[in-house]
């Protein structure tokens, strides 16, 4: 059996974005079966969970035979490797694929990141929009130069949707949360062919409905601070 660990609940700001749905995503792709494990704060900081994910964080995978795996991008290789799916059999093509996906977590993403912070978890209003400001030109940069790329494709390595258009749609999925793909009308509708797939609603819908069942005390979060 394989499982996947997800936070029970979190704020509005993390809904439908918090990465155990990339591992939901490539999972209903291989119409492969898993169970989903909710982890509390307390479990989260938890040395028995620390032995499985060092950081303290979802998604880990859990799979009965297999040691476990924690990081998002690798998890979703592994079972798009193993399952045959939305990976290209040209070996050249899947090396692009490869390349593309790992782009998107190491070039793309952590400028997004950036942002994220200073929108979200800057309490100072005056360090919020200073950093925002430091932060937004390379944020330009990465979306530019990828709406240039994809001014002529459809998808970021073959013709058909891969991995690495999974995990770049993922990356997408937070900046257009914060607004920053309204001047890119090239990544909207990259994004938008991405996520119309049923695999990735059918993800994201499971999660908010789990992250609905439940509230900040179920993690172990004091309500108070989330009104």
């Amino acid at each position: 059996m394989i499982t996947v660990t997800a936070l029970k609940w979190v704020p509005d700001l993390a809904k439908g974005q918090v990465r155990d749905y990339r591992v939901r995503w490539i999972l209903k792709e291989a119409g492969w079966d898993y169970q989903v494990r909710l982890l509390d704060a307390a479990t989260l900081k938890g040395e028995d969970y620390r032995q499985l994910q060092p950081f303290g964080q979802v998604p880990v995978l859990e799979e009965d035979g297999r040691p476990p795996l924690f990081e998002s991008g690798a998890i979703v290789w592994s079972i798009a490797e193993r399952a045959d799916i939305l990976l290209p059999a040209d070996q050249g093509v899947r090396a692009q694929t490869h390349n593309w996906m790992i782009a998107a977590l190491n070039s793309v993403e952590p400028h997004i990141a950036n942002m994220a912070e200073a929108r979200y978890f800057l309490a100072d209003s005056e360090a919020a929009s200073a950093r925002e400001a430091q932060v937004l030109p390379m944020v330009r940069a990465r979306l530019g130069a990828m709406s240039h790329i994809l001014a002529d494709r459809t998808w970021l390595a073959d013709s058909h949707f891969t991995v690495a258009d999974l995990m770049m749609a993922s990356v997408f999925v937070i900046a257009d949360r914060l607004g920053l793909l309204d001047e890119w009308p090239i990544l909207q509708d990259y994004l938008a062919r991405a996520t119309s797939r049923p695999a990735y609603r059918d993800a994201v819908e499971e999660q908010l409905a789990e992250i609905a069942r439940h509230g900040p005390a179920d993690m172990g979060w004091d309500p108070a601070d989330f009104k």
